[in-house]
């Protein structure tokens, strides 16, 4: 009778588990769809994110106080001039007055102004290719208006207001598209070495040794591309280089860092930061007055920005003040350190 008793309960236990299996909850259901249903709304949450920080600067960019000089016979015809200009793009400019063409050009090559209106004798428009090819243009297309209106004013057939490029882009690449693709390997490289840091090696001093020597290693051949091969750059070979160098270790100690204390949060938080967030607000296509709001003050402050910005002044401007860059990299670089020798100090990561 037990024994009888015992299979009838094996029967029923193995024809209710048949049942489930053939008529699975609802509550399995929704286990089942449910990783999907986070997944796809996942992407489509980070693709659109992604996009908007690329292209919405992009998009909607337009000038903003961006500083350009004037060089006039009298203050009543500057101010003619600024209010002509402000109509035309109201807030688009900063003035700033010069009494000569020699303090003007002064200006522009200490990078305190990216071009200067002189109204004189004779007229000219002065430009810096080498700060950003898209604000010299713009400066172009005022030379053209402003010929259209002396010439209309003045009752001359044809007027042509000439415009002098005092720090131009180099021969080899006259519209600085080098820089501007190099721009992204400048920061991916930072990145790899971070990432690959932080799987591979454990001990802190090692990961400041690979920060170090990937950093002096990629930087002599990202500069000897950028700078020997493309012309790209123009300026010092290993101050450039340095430049570079100490970009990717700030990069790469803030990743380790970061993800020595957080693990994989605080890897995705560095390289979203530098890489989605930093990358496009670099100015590295734009001048930071061109991005809408403080957009591309905030894109200066982290070490893209401050790279490439360096890199341009080291090139093309020789008088120009480096250091706030100088000072932007050092801070990155002392976070990172900072993060490894307070993860060190914790005793993190954890080891299994």
């Amino acid at each position: 009778m037990a024994t009888n008793a015992k299979t009838k309960n094996a029967i029923s236990v193995a024809a209710a588990e048949s049942a489930r299996a053939q008529n699975p909850k609802p509550a399995q259901d929704a286990s089942l769809w449910r990783p999907v249903a986070v997944i796809a709304a996942t992407v489509t949450v980070v693709v659109s994110v992604i996009l908007t920080i690329f292209a919405w600067p992009l998009a909607t960019s337009n000038p903003h106080d961006l500083p350009i000089g004037i060089v006039s016979p009298s203050t009543q015809f500057t101010q003619s001039l600024e209010g002509e200009l402000n109509k035309a793009e109201p807030g688009a400019f900063k003035f700033t007055e010069y009494k000569t063409k020699d303090l003007a050009s002064n200006a522009i090559l200490e990078r305190q102004i990216y071009g200067a209106i002189v109204v004189s004798n004779s007229p000219e428009v002065l430009v810096a290719s080498g700060a950003n090819a898209t604000v010299a243009q713009l400066l172009n297309n005022i030379s053209v208006q402003l010929s259209e209106q002396l010439t209309a004013s003045q009752g001359i057939k044809a007027l042509v207001i000439p415009v002098s490029d005092l720090a131009p882009l180099t021969s080899r690449d006259p519209r600085g598209l080098g820089l501007n693709a190099g721009s992204l390997p400048l920061v991916i490289a930072g990145l790899v070495v971070g990432i690959l840091g932080s799987i591979r090696l454990r001990r802190t001093r090692q990961k400041f040794a690979v920060a170090a020597l990937a950093g002096i290693t990629a930087s002599l051949t990202i500069v000897a591309i950028l700078n020997l091969w493309l012309g790209s750059l123009a300026g010092n070979f290993w101050l450039e280089s340095l430049v570079v160098a100490v970009s990717i270790a700030a990069v790469a100690t803030s990743v380790m860092g970061a993800t020595a204390l957080a693990g994989r949060a605080g890897m995705l938080t560095t390289t979203g930061l530098f890489f989605i967030i930093g990358n496009p607000l670099s100015g590295v296509a734009l001048a930071p007055e061109l991005y809408p709001g403080g957009l591309g003050a905030f894109g200066q402050l982290l070490p893209l920005g401050a790279e490439v910005n360096l890199l341009r002044r080291i090139s093309f401007f020789n008088f120009a003040d480096t250091s706030s860059q100088w000072a932007t990299l050092l801070v990155w670089l002392f976070i990172g350190a900072a993060l490894l020798l307070l993860a060190k100090a914790l005793g993190l990561p954890r080891k299994r």
